[in-house]
């Protein structure tokens, strides 16, 4: 091959072609994403991770306490309000009794409807400790409408630590379910470690 330059001609060198090329694929070799640097601890991938406990509406009603309410003002605009609160043992898939949930129920009636402010703890004997807050609007004041308006899906953080808490700081996706009998509590974690 025959570079043309300004004080003549010269033969290109193969050899040194050659040397050019190697270096080329070299370093395309170490951008390539097959052969970037791995992912320190602190970023590795987790595994999904899932747990499920139930408690029983039976028992979660039977523990109930109603805390007195009355308007403050003559001219409320408040029709009627319950507060009531409540807790039961929560079970494994096992049917176990592995901790405790409780939770406070403020429901507020005025010619918009009922809304309800629902204050949820959960206790599970390995650590998992979590907290969370669901306002939603009910049908009724029937104890029934007010313990299913625990339904919900929402993120919630084991924040609170007492004793040995290996959870503590993680964060879960939680569902909260119902049927006839019971109230589930789905918790999954995903996403990295921090």
């Amino acid at each position: 091959m025959l570079i043309k330059q300004e004080a003549g001609i010269r033969k290109h060198n193969p050899i040194k072609q050659s040397y050019i090329k190697l270096f080329f694929w070299l370093c395309m070799g170490f951008m390539s994403p097959m052969h970037a640097p791995p992912l320190c601890a602190a970023e590795q991938p987790r595994e999904q991770t899932t747990f499920l406990y139930y408690l029983y509406i039976e028992d979660f009603a039977d523990s109930f306490i109603e805390i007195p309410t009355s308007n403050v003002s003559s001219g409320s605009s408040t029709i009627s309000s319950t507060y009531l609160a409540g807790r039961a043992a929560i079970y494994n898939g096992n049917n176990q009794k592995v901790g405790t949930c409780s939770a406070s129920f403020l429901c507020m009636q005025n010619a918009d409807g009922i809304y309800t402010d629902i204050s949820n703890y959960l206790s599970v004997d390995s650590g998992l400790v979590v907290s969370w807050f669901t306002p939603t609007t009910l049908i009724n004041l029937d104890l029934d409408s007010i313990i299913h308006g625990m339904v919900t899906e929402c993120m919630v953080t084991a924040s609170t630590k007492i004793g040995v808490n290996p959870f503590y700081g993680q964060t879960f996706n939680l569902i909260v379910s119902s049927d006839d009998q019971k109230i589930y509590f789905k918790f999954t974690r995903t996403g990295t470690i921090f």
